[in-house]
This record gives structure tokens, C-alpha cells and sequence, in this order.
């Protein structure tokens, strides 16, 4: 039997083999001999200093042990959760009952069957959250019914390391730079959003949601409007992450594709009425009525919740006394937000004539807002991953075309600074551990960690937003998909 100290050292020669092997910029080298950017005298300082071998050392080192210990975890998750009796967690739970009910034609948008459902098959009685999932849900989750509980959860977290991999290769096609060291920086920080492994952990959906999202772009940029149509109305089973991209492709005149993507929703949601024998004015009857049961839940309350990371709860962590304040201060940055992305899509629609074509930083900034100003949760930032892409196509650009800025790189390095708040450092090793030590359901939680530390995801999202637009705005070109 292998240790598993043995197995770590196994996995950092691995990692380092492999970094070893892909840290080759390429082309981009010889390109960027001549760059402005490179030979300023700050940046030629930077350079400088990284050279040095003890410096080089420590942080090929840091690198090394950081994705060797994201592996190991991330492996130990895996095999932890596929070896358990029992899934562990609520979402694949909801889910899994969502599609045992419908194998017996029973709604699990009513909050009287859905409680007994989740009682009989789980286990677990007493007060549950309502499913508050749209009908278009339940021929996607099909499959699920057709397996013992604990099969179902095996499938269900395999699915989601495939689904991480196909994410990354769309992130490597959107990326313009074909050096292996920037698509390998690119990964690593993609897979090392906390989304990922969060999603992975509980088993929601929102990877899932990543990938169809993703790929939809990549499809909608080659003209291919009936696969990228037929993956945003897949999407749509979630529409808080899903449901601005609808207005936008209308913007852009992309009727087919907007035409495609309804008829999907249409469909799936026709199916999922019809074997969980309902209709559509029963189903908006049992959401109405389970909707403000799921939102009063302590993980989904805005004024309660500390895992929320969406803009709606600054409002009530602000003035928490105040409900009617509150209301007005997060409708106030939602709005202003909402109003700063309409005014750059007007102004570069403008720009190109009313141009078909979709860019890259507009994909961003609806992913930003549709975790914005929605109700999201630590799950969602795998709406990120174009961010990612993002940040290292503009600073390759700057590198290659553009003298340095002082000002833009600023702006650069405040939006890789917001991205690496979603990482686990600071969501688990900091939000999670200071959770702990306080009854933050009972409101325990001091004030001033509420609105500062516990909201540096939210504040980390908003950062990301007006990064984006800075840069999108401030761009010689827009880099398109």
C-alpha cells in the first residue's frame, strides 16, 4: 500500500515535469523582442528581478506546491465523495428527488409533495427548501431516476471533472495566444477559481451551466447559430445565470439564434410539464407559493446569508434595520452597474455600425452581471472563466502593440487581484474559517466583518465588472471571438 505522503511526491515531480515542459512562450517570444511595453524601465526592473535564481526558484516552487495540493484535494474530493454511503450534500439531493418524482408523474414544484418526496427517498424529514428549478429542468435530470441514489451521485460528480476539462478547452480556443505557457497559465487559473471545486463539492449545476455558455459563444462567433441557439436554451434551466444573454444576442440582431434558444426552452419545458403531470398554471401556482419559502432559507437570505457573493445582499449587510435603505442602496448599484454596460454596449455597437459580431469582453460583462445582480452563490463564479481569458488577451496585446501604462496596468492588476479573491483562499481558508467562529444564522456575525471581509466576494465581483469595462473602453481594438 502506497502512503500517501509517497503519492504527494509522485504528484509534485508530475507537476513540475509538466510545468517544465509547457513553460515555452513560442512565437510570442520573438514578437515581443521588439515590444515597448517590455522595455520599460519599470517592467525591464521586474524582469530583472524575477531572473535571479533564488527568486525563480521560489516561485516555480510556490507554483508547484499550490497545484500539487490542488490536485491532491481535488482527488481526495473526488474519491471521498464517490465512496460515501450517501451523497452528503443538499444540492444533488434536490435534484435527484426533482427526478424520482417525476419518474412517478408527481410534481416536485409543489412544497407539500416535494417534502415528502425528499422524506422517503433521502431520509432526511423536516423543514425543506422548495424546488424552485423552472419545468425545462426535468428531462435534463431524467436520467438520474433511472438509478439507486448513491449510483446517481457517482455518475453526477464524474460528470463534472469532464465538464471542467471541456471548459478548459474552450478557454484555450477563445485564447488568442498560442504559447504553451500562457494557455497553461491559463488553466491553472481557471481550474483554481473556487467555483469549480465548490460546484464539484455540493454537485450543483453551474459548471454544467459554464460549459454550455461557453461553448455557445465559440459556436455563435463561427455563424453557428442552431448548436449556440440550442445550448443557451439548455442553459436557460438556471436563468440567473443564463437569462441577460437573451436581450444581448437581440442587440447584436441574432434573431435565429434568440428563435432556436426559445424554442428549446419551449420544448424541454413542455416535457418536464407533461411527465410530471402538471400545467403551466399549476406550476406558476406551486412557485409562487414555494418561492418565498426557498428565499427565507438561511443560506439564501439576503440579510441572513454569508455565502451569497451577488451585489443584492451589500444593501442588507449595510443596513440590516433599514429594510426599505437597504433596498435602495443595492437597487442603486445595480442599477449604476446595469447602466455603465448599456452605455459601453451602445457606444461599441455604434462604433461598428451595428456590427453581428460578438467580442469577448461583452461575453464577460454579461457573465459579470447575471452573477451581479442576481442571487448567486459561491457556485457561480465558474462564470469567471471567460474573465480569465479575458485579462490574459488584453495584457498580451498591451505587450505586443502598446507602449506601458502605468494607469492600465493598474487597472489590469486590480482585476487579476478581484479574480484571485474567488479563489479558495480567500472563500475556505478565510470566509470559511472565520465563519465558523461565530452563529451567523442567529446574526451573531460583528457588523463590521459583514460588511468588509464577508463581502469581499461581492465587492470582488463589481471590481471585476468596472475592470473589464475600463480596459474594454480604453482597448486600441476589441478583441473578437
Amino acid at each position: 500500500m502506497i502512503s500517501f505522503g509517497l503519492w504527494n511526491l509522485f504528484i509534485i515531480i508530475a507537476v513540475a515535469f509538466f510545468l517544465n515542459r509547457n513553460w515555452r512562450l513560442g512565437q510570442d517570444k520573438k514578437v515581443w523582442q521588439n515590444s515597448l511595453f517590455l522595455k520599460h524601465p519599470s517592467i525591464q526592473k521586474l524582469r530583472y528581478f524575477f531572473s535571479k535564481p533564488i527568486v525563480n526558484f521560489i516561485c516555480q516552487a510556490v507554483v508547484v506546491l499550490i497545484l500539487t495540493r490542488f490536485l491532491c484535494y481535488t482527488g481526495w474530493l473526488v474519491y471521498d465523495l464517490t465512496h460515501r454511503p450517501e451523497p452528503p450534500y443538499w444540492d444533488f439531493k434536490w435534484f435527484y428527488v426533482a427526478a424520482k418524482l417525476a419518474h412517478q408523474h408527481l410534481s416536485p414544484f409543489n412544497v407539500e409533495v416535494f417534502n415528502s418526496g425528499f422524506c422517503s427517498i433521502t431520509k432526511v424529514c423536516g423543514l425543506i427548501p422548495s424546488f424552485v428549478y423552472p419545468p425545462n429542468i426535468i428531462p435534463l435530470l431524467w436520467f438520474l431516476g433511472y438509478f439507486p441514489m448513491k449510483t446517481a451521485f457517482t455518475i453526477w460528480i464524474v460528470l463534472h471533472p469532464i465538464a471542467i476539462a471541456l471548459v478548459l478547452w474552450g478557454a484555450n480556443i477563445l485564447l488568442e495566444s498560442q504559447s504553451r505557457a500562457l494557455r497553461t497559465i491559463c488553466s491553472i487559473s481557471i481550474v483554481l477559481l473556487y467555483g469549480f471545486v465548490f460546484d464539484l463539492q455540493v454537485g450543483n449545476v453551474a459548471t454544467f451551466i459554464a460549459l454550455m455558455l461557453l461553448w455557445m459563444f465559440i459556436f455563435a462567433s463561427k455563424n453557428q447559430d442552431i448548436p449556440a441557439g440550442i445550448l443557451l436554451g439548455t442553459a436557460l434551466f438556471k436563468p440567473t445565470l443564463v437569462i441577460f444573454f437573451i436581450p444581448y444576442f437581440l442587440i447584436k440582431r441574432r434573431f435565429k439564434l434568440v428563435f432556436i434558444s426559445i424554442f428549446t426552452v419551449i420544448f424541454l419545458a413542455f416535457i418536464g410539464l407533461a411527465v410530471t403531470g402538471n400545467s403551466l398554471t399549476g406550476f406558476l401556482q406551486d412557485a409562487i407559493r414555494g418561492f418565498p419559502l426557498w428565499l427565507n432559507d438561511s443560506s439564501n437570505n439576503a440579510y441572513i446569508s454569508m455565502s451569497r457573493i451577488d451585489l443584492r445582499v451589500l444593501g442588507p449587510r449595510f443596513f440590516a434595520h433599514s429594510p426599505l435603505v437597504a433596498k435602495l442602496f443595492s437597487d442603486l448599484i445595480v442599477l449604476l452597474l446595469i447602466g455603465l454596460v448599456s452605455w459601453y454596449f451602445y457606444k461599441e455597437q455604434s462604433r461598428t455600425a451595428w456590427s453581428k459580431s460578438i467580442y469577448l469582453s461583452e461575453m464577460v460583462l454579461i457573465s459579470c452581471l447575471s452573477i451581479a445582480i442576481n442571487y448567486s452563490q459561491p457556485t457561480s463564479l465558474v462564470m469567471l472563466a471567460p474573465a480569465v481569458v479575458f485579462l490574459l488577451n488584453d495584457l498580451c496585446f498591451q505587450i505586443k502593440h502598446c507602449a506601458f501604462s502605468r494607469q492600465r496596468m493598474s487597472v489590469w492588476l486590480l482585476g487579476v487581484g478581484c479574480l484571485f479573491v474567488q479563489t479558495a483562499v480567500v472563500h475556505r481558508w478565510l470566509l470559511v474559517f472565520l465563519g465558523k467562529r461565530w452563529n451567523w444564522k442567529a446574526g451573531e456575525l460583528p457588523y463590521i466583518l459583514k460588511v468588509t471581509i464577508f463581502s469581499l466576494p461581492s465587492y470582488a465581483i463589481l471590481g471585476i465588472t468596472l475592470t473589464v469595462l475600463v480596459l474594454a473602453i480604453t482597448s486600441f481594438r476589441k478583441t473578437e471571438v
